[in-house]
């Protein structure tokens, strides 16, 4: 996935689900991540960038308290695939969203 991607995602499900950065950052740290808790707020107003291991680190604590919290969105890794959702995908009777039948 794209850096730039990646981190519109991650701070829109942060956004989305109104999620303390402060408790985040404790989260990430506890992950290996490395950056300070004013950059981590920097990437997330899209204001800074992050390595890819801070990147998922971040997304990583993200979506554990998403997880445990019961919420259903979840923040990108950086190896994960931009998957565009197209309504047509959604019909129940398609089994499989790239053939035409």
């Amino acid at each position: 996935m794209d850096a730039v991607d990646q981190q519109a995602l991650t701070g829109a499900v942060i956004k989305e689900h109104r999620l303390d950065l402060a408790q985040l950052w404790l989260e990430f740290v506890g992950l290996g991540g490395d950056a300070s808790e004013q950059l981590i707020r920097d990437y997330c107003d899209g204001q800074g960038t992050l390595p890819p291991k801070e990147r998922d680190a971040l997304a990583q604590a993200v979506n554990e308290h998403c997880a445990a919290e019961g919420l259903l969105l979840r923040a990108p890794l950086s190896n994960s695939d931009l998957f565009l959702f197209r309504p047509e995908w959604h019909d129940p009777e398609r089994k499989d969203p790239y053939s035409s039948k």
